[in-house]
């Protein structure tokens, strides 16, 4: 068994909409609320984020649901 898994790659925040099924904009502020982690190395550098922690996302509002 491999001990080290295959990390995937980081990506930007439109890519991350595509994957989780919203806008742009909604994953941007799901970040900034602190929703969902993120990486950025500075204001002007892009948000990146890692697909683990978009599937993490998902399965935790699979078990919230909408009704917050």
């Amino acid at each position: 068994m491999d001990e080290n898994p295959r990390l995937e790659g980081l990506i930007r925040s439109k890519a991350a909409a595509h994957v989780l099924g919203m806008s742009e904009w909604s994953v941007r502020k799901l970040a900034h609320e602190h929703e969902l982690p993120y990486i950025q190395r500075s204001p002007t550098s892009p948000m990146l984020f890692d697909p683990v922690d978009l599937r993490k996302w998902i399965e935790r509002e699979k078990v919230r649901g909408n009704g917050k």
